[in-house]
């Protein structure tokens, strides 16, 4: 059977997937999942999948993934998309998923312009995410599976703890209140204007 850590890194693993390109085609999905992947294989990162999806959470703006820590783990996810982000974490996992992204790292959302951007080479854009990876860095021909896990964090402790001082906190239709200010590491200071709508703070809308 699938020992207590697999089963961690599987949970945190589609979480990721889930919240972070849920919308996003399958491709795009998988490209995440590789993301969190090639960051356990850096030495600049955690050597969990939790670690690697839940660092910084803890602090304003430190996230790494932003649904750690702007409110979204209070969404409830649908049966449907969960099963879907086990199915995709799963195959990442198990190296079965193309390399779509080679070696990234880094990707944001195709409507904000992180400082960090410029720094880094652009790999490849899929659906709504672009996809970057660090100057000089391997570029993946394939991934291998991860055959050894390291005592994971538990996700239901992680998802439970208190927001971070600052993030905002979802109503129960799932939508972060009009003028509520979040930073999630990586990205400027956003504002959410209406619901599905942010202006990053003094860059106008």
């Amino acid at each position: 059977p699938p020992s207590l850590d697999y089963q961690r890194a599987l949970r945190c693993m589609a979480a990721a997937i889930d919240y972070e390109a849920g919308n996003e085609p399958l491709e795009g999905q998988e490209a995440v999942g590789q993301v969190i992947l090639n960051r356990l294989r850096d030495p600049a990162y955690p050597k969990t999948v939790c670690g690697v999806v839940f660092q910084g959470s803890a602090r304003r703006t430190g996230c790494q993934f932003t649904f750690t820590c702007d409110g979204s783990l209070l969404r409830p996810r649908s049966a449907q998309s969960q099963a879907q982000a086990n199915f995709v974490a799963e195959h990442v996992l198990a190296g079965r998923n193309a390399s779509i992204v080679g070696g990234a790292t880094h990707y944001h959302a195709n409507y904000v312009s992180p400082y960090w951007a410029p720094s880094l080479v652009r790999v490849a854009t899929i659906g709504a995410h672009i996809f970057y990876r660090r100057p000089g860095a391997t570029d993946f021909a394939a991934l291998p599976p991860v055959t050894q896990y390291p005592p994971e964090p538990d996700i239901d402790w992680l998802s439970q703890r208190p927001l971070a001082q600052g993030s905002p906190i979802l109503t129960s239709t799932a939508v972060a209140p009009r003028g509520s200010i979040f930073s999630p590491w990586g990205l400027p200071t956003l504002q959410v204007l209406t619901p599905g709508r942010v202006n990053a703070l003094g860059k106008g809308n």
